[in-house]
């Protein structure tokens, strides 16, 4: 059976709310036994040592009155066999403070309302059967976090209790490792400042010992809990695991809410993008009740994870939620396929772009293959159709052009906008296979690179020997894809006509290609 000190006893053993207000350094004293007040002088009796000291100022008092808490603490602590601590009930005075931390002995303060019956049995408890004793405390914890929960005191409520009952710092996280709440103070609440969790276990930062516990899957955390001290038991990490498994339902709640809410704002954009509003100034209106001014210009954001699960998009969609409140930004969410629409206000910044930069870096950590991609601004709402249809080309066709390393803008497909917009009209398609249509052909049949070709012979304005380096092919080798080019096609690129018609086409081509994206 594990010895038990006065840290163990303050912990598992006595009433929430108990301070030890004098004699901290002696709390790893271990603790053999409960010893009471009698009714009797001597006021203690037969002590062994190792003694926890159970007493009411006032029943001292009654038993004799010259009996102070300031005397008993002297005697105690200057007894052969000193007791391991005092436990007191009732007031307490700057001299019964001085006389135990001059002794170094634990003087530990009850609440008003403890029963020193309830407690005497409690430690008893605790020094006969550590193990039951634990195990008790943790479901009553457990109980504690359950009810707090169920009263609605939320996230804060939670870590309240279980910094009260650990004695140590306490932080909570979210999955991608951002502080969300803590309770604590000094090296340890820096530390957990600095800390970002990723995985369950021990930790070290600023000479506090931290123990992370996920909240959640192991393997699909909703967030972490990190608890932080000078030194850890197992105690602290009993809390922690309780603390979390509390926690998850808490953030499940949390989550429920956040759905519901995020179904009403997603019909809320739906029903606009479904055609124009009946009355628009009740759409206006209802767009005030949930916290938008529609009157404001707006664009379109798109924030893609391809193939991603539903509960992977649920914590997007909460990722830019939570972003957008960080930075005081009222904008409606909708929750699509693959992505995450957000009708971002243009009046909030002079560059909506830059504000979506800082999104995209703020995600990136969590959620490493996001896109995102953003419409020109709609002065309307009739425009948001029009927005969104912008940030969905952008996100296809900028994806071809830039890569995924930026923000996919409309804005800047340059005279890709108007190809995407002329994609489906016969004109379009006329002069593709006017152009290009026959080297396209021609690539498929025999596995060839003509189209590759004359793109990189545009992309260096005609410049041969660039070309060829471009492509790791001879002078020879480029001037007879050249020629091949100009047979297959019936297009001269020394014609300045036809040289446009050809780079306009190839731009068309890769247009063309989206449609089986869209």
């Amino acid at each position: 059976m594990p010895s038990v000190t006065v840290r163990d006893v303050l912990r598992l053993a006595l009433p929430p709310g108990t301070t030890i207000v004098a004699g901290s350094t002696g709390q790893g004293r271990q603790v053999t036994w409960v010893a009471t007040l009698r009714a009797t002088l001597p006021a203690f009796a037969e002590l062994r040592g190792g003694e926890l000291a159970l007493l009411s100022v006032e029943a001292a008092r009654a038993l004799d009155p010259r009996l102070t808490l300031t005397v008993l603490v002297r005697r105690l602590a200057e007894a052969p066999v000193p007791v391991a601590g005092v436990v007191t009930l009732g007031p307490l005075g700057p001299d019964d403070i001085a006389a135990a931390e001059e002794a170094r002995l634990p003087l530990l303060h009850l609440p008003e309302h403890a029963d020193l019956k309830e407690v005497e049995r409690e430690v008893t408890r605790l020094v006969t059967d550590y193990q039951a004793q634990f195990e008790r405390r943790s479901a009553q914890l457990y109980d504690l976090l359950t009810q707090r929960s169920l009263a609605g005191l939320g996230l804060p409520g939670l870590l309240d209790a279980l910094a009260e009952r650990s004695g140590q710092s306490i932080a909570c996280y979210a999955p991608n490792g951002e502080l969300r709440a803590q309770r604590g103070k000094g090296s340890a609440r820096i530390a957990l400042q600095a800390l970002r969790p990723t995985q369950r276990g021990d930790a070290s930062l600023l000479n506090q010992q931290i123990w992370v516990e996920p909240i959640g899957p192991a393997n699909y955390p909703t967030g972490y809990l990190a608890l932080a001290g000078t030194a850890l038991d197992d105690w602290d990490r009993e809390t922690a695991q309780r603390g979390a498994s509390a926690l998850a339902l808490e953030l499940a709640k949390e989550q429920a809410v956040q759905a519901a809410e995020d179904r009403l704002r997603g019909d809320f954009i739906s029903n606009i993008l479904s055609g124009p509003p009946g009355d628009m100034s009740a759409a206006v209106q209802r767009g005030q009740e949930l916290g938008y001014a529609l009157t404001q210009p707006h664009v379109a954001v798109l924030v893609n994870l391809e193939d991603a699960s539903p509960a992977t998009l649920t914590r997007l969609n909460g990722a830019v939620q939570g972003e957008l409140n960080r930075r005081g930004v009222a904008a409606p969410l909708s929750r699509r396929e693959s992505s995450v629409l957000c009708m971002l206000p243009a009046a909030t910044n002079n560059r909506p772009r830059d504000l979506v930069d800082q999104l995209r870096e703020r995600l990136l950590s969590e959620f490493p293959s996001v896109l995102i991609a953003i419409g020109t601004q709609a002065t309307g709402l009739l425009e948001w159709r029009r927005t969104l249809e912008e940030a969905e080309q952008a996100l296809i066709l900028g994806r071809q052009l830039f890569g995924t390393g930026r923000v996919l803008a409309f804005s800047d497909l340059g005279v890709y906008r108007l190809l995407v917009r002329l994609r489906e009209t016969p004109e379009l398609w006329t002069f593709y296979r006017e152009t290009l249509a026959k080297l396209a052909d021609y690539d498929k049949r025999q596995g060839a690179d003509l189209i590759k070709t004359l793109d990189a012979y545009f992309q260096h304005l005609g410049n041969l020997r660039a070309t060829s380096e471009a492509l790791h092919v001879h002078r020879n080798t480029l001037l007879y894809r050249l020629e091949r080019i100009k047979e297959i096609s019936g297009m001269d690129l020394d014609n300045a006509e036809e040289h446009f018609s050809l780079w306009l086409a190839l731009r068309a081509h890769r247009v063309l290609s989206t449609l089986d994206e869209a």
